[in-house]
């Protein structure tokens, strides 16, 4: 079997990943990106495998059900009798869950329940008074930047919350950095289970 987490680590630490991520934040800044994100690295590691001449590998969105519930992310290999690859996505905010403590519960349902192979946490952060500028400039009354936290505690909680987790294996990225409209962070967060 490919190793399909270390596929998206190097889409997301690609440079194209950087440049569509500034565009992404650029045009859906009033938005939860969650999807816009998914959806990119879906199509790179369709890419991939179409490149690589792999034509019996493709990932799909929101397949297959697992307890009611569609995956958000699979790897399905059509020439084996194996299950597909289930990825979790989930998106936050830096001040969610009040800067993120006890997180673990949200990675619990994700990762454990749903008995993911990869769970990819996105945590945004932004300039909030950049932010706000920009919203009342263009009249947007979202006030997305209610769930930004105002330190870097988050940091810290979120690290805790993943060491609870002894059956996978934490990797991380590089911050990415996106100036458009206004500063923002991407922190990347993959827990990928240990077989």
């Amino acid at each position: 079997m490919e190793n399909y987490d270390e596929i998206i680590v190097n889409i997301v630490e690609s440079e194209k990943f950087q440049v569509e991520l500034e565009k992404i934040n650029d045009n859906y800044s009033n938005l939860k990106q969650e999807s816009f994100l998914r959806n990119y690295i879906l199509e790179k590691i369709n890419k991939y495998f179409q490149f690589h001449g792999k034509s019996n590998i493709r990932a799909f969105a929101e397949h297959p059900r697992v307890n009611r519930t569609r995956v958000d992310l699979s790897i399905v290999d059509c020439d084996t009798t194996l299950e597909p690859f289930k990825i979790e996505f989930k998106y936050q905010f830096s001040g969610d869950g009040n800067n993120m403590i006890n997180y673990w519960k949200v990675i619990e349902k994700s990762y454990e329940f749903r008995v993911s192979d990869l769970f990819i946490l996105i945590i945004y952060h932004c300039d909030t008074n950049e932010k706000n500028q920009y919203d009342g400039k263009w009249g947007i009354t979202s006030k997305l930047s209610r769930y930004i936290s105002n330190n870097d505690s988050w940091k810290i909680n979120i690290r805790e919350s993943f060491k609870r987790f002894t059956n996978g294996i934490l990797l991380e990225t590089e911050v990415i950095k996106c100036n458009k409209p206004f500063a923002s962070e991407y922190s990347f967060y993959l827990l990928k289970r240990l077989k």
